[in-house]
């Protein structure tokens, strides 16, 4: 967010709730959250490269971090499905380094500060080169969405179709009554916005504080935030992916508490036989 003069010369904050364009690349325009985007994408996939392929059996500290965090997670999803916990392990961990990276994108140097003039319609515009990618609706409603695709997989494949179906849709006493069900189509239609509203919130917000402390206060000031903003972002991550693994929970769960009854879930047994195997 570059700051710009305003009538009378004084310094004013750019805030865009949108991501603004670069350039064009074919039929694709290049946003400046995509920047963000790829830096975080390049930064993680060499993380996995290095971690693969330097990895020792006593670890450095670097090597150490990461498995802290890996072992983490680990521990959260293993206590959630002590069978399947290596088969979710997976999407939710990728989910939650993926949101890590993307937030802590905003916290480099120059981000939302090093700005090129863009030209559009005739008029030239400030846009900063980079912005992060969990400031940008796009990515956290896209983020959203596989999530929700994700934890509504899981629940077909541990209750079969039918046996999801009726227990997320349709009525079933004494927990559902036919007019019940519109209820919990939206409820679980709103988890997409839920999810994708609450990341760009507070990562947006984040950002806009950040601007306005290096605008108006020393350096010290702005460090501070920046502390505070390593935690939130964190903490942003935990949540989106912690939410994520318990719509798996409950999405893979019978009712009555997680246990089968005949004819409801035809597919579990066999799933969870095949996953346990897979675990082991």
């Amino acid at each position: 967010m570059p700051e710009e003069a305003g009538e009378h010369g004084e310094s004013l904050i750019h805030v865009a709730i949108k991501a603004e364009k670069l350039f064009d690349l074919g039929p694709i325009a290049v946003t400046n959250s995509m920047v963000g985007t790829l830096i975080a994408t390049v930064v993680l996939a060499w993380l996995a490269w290095w971690a693969t392929r330097n990895a020792t059996v006593v670890p450095g500290r670097l090597q150490g971090f990461l498995e802290f965090g890996v072992d983490f997670m680990a521990g959260v999803v293993r206590g959630q499905h002590a069978t399947r916990w290596r088969a979710i392990l997976a999407p939710v961990l990728t989910i939650f380094l993926l949101v890590l990276f993307a937030n802590y994108v905003g916290l480099l140097p120059g981000v939302g500060t090093i700005a090129v003039n863009v030209v559009s319609d005739g008029h030239t515009t400030s846009v900063p080169m980079i912005r992060p990618a969990s400031a940008d609706l796009n990515f956290t409603l896209a983020l959203a969405l596989i999530a929700f695709v994700l934890f509504v997989s899981w629940g077909i494949r541990a209750n079969g179709l039918r046996g999801y179906l009726k227990e997320t849709f349709i009525a079933n006493p004494p927990y559902m009554t036919p007019l019940m069900t519109p209820i919990h189509i939206v409820s679980e239609l709103s988890r997409i916005i839920s999810l994708s509203m609450r990341l760009f919130g507070n990562i947006f917000a984040g950002e806009i504080l950040l601007a306005v402390m290096l605008a108006l206060t020393f350096v010290v000031v702005p460090t501070v935030f920046l502390g505070l903003e390593l935690i939130f972002g964190a903490v942003q991550a935990l949540v989106f992916a912690l939410l994520t693994l318990t719509y798996i929970t409950l999405a893979t769960a019978g009712h009555g508490g997680g246990h089968d009854e005949p004819g409801d879930t035809p597919h579990h047994d066999a799933d969870d036989a095949a996953l346990g195997a897979g675990a082991h």
